[in-house]
């Protein structure tokens, strides 16, 4: 069952442009807005306390995770920049204060399917694995994986 704890946490909820906007100066003397304008967010999600999507343009797109935890962010991005925050996880940002209502809502998604019956949720999966059969591992688990426990890589 779906609990309370599925919510979008308060952090992002509250999260303002001015923040972001500092967070943007600090990580990227403030280059990442312009940018961000100028570059596609697809898949943008959210769940709990973590946003995710796609940032790029149409030839080259960066996968990008942001997970908050109090006022801190931390981020991976698949452009394996060294430096600790990318423009491209500013720009996810960007499009969380700008684009937020067009995010899945991962917990919302998940009280949606809890009302699917059996047959829907039966065929569903049946989808799921013919699309990705490395995924079979995670439906035949005896012990049903914790949601960090999947590998996000796989579910692609």
């Amino acid at each position: 069952m779906i609990n309370n704890n599925d919510q979008v946490c308060v952090e992002l909820q509250s999260l303002t442009f001015q923040q972001v906007e500092a967070y943007d100066r600090d990580v990227t003397n403030g280059e990442t807005r312009l940018y961000y304008e100028n570059c596609e967010v697809t898949r943008p999600t959210v769940f709990r306390n973590k946003l995710s999507g796609r940032v790029g343009n149409i030839l080259k797109g960066f996968d990008v995770e942001i997970t908050v935890h109090g006022q801190e962010f931390v981020t991976s991005c698949t452009c394996n920049k060294t430096r600790r925050t990318c423009k491209h996880a500013v720009a996810l940002l960007y499009s969380w204060i700008y684009d937020g209502q067009d995010f899945l809502d991962i917990g919302k998604a998940l009280k949606e399917i809890e009302n699917l019956d059996k047959e829907q949720l039966l065929h569903i999966v049946q989808n799921i694995i013919r699309y990705n059969p490395g995924l079979i591992d995670i439906f035949l688990a005896k012990e049903k994986p914790d949601w960090d426990e999947i590998d996000a890589d796989t579910l692609q």
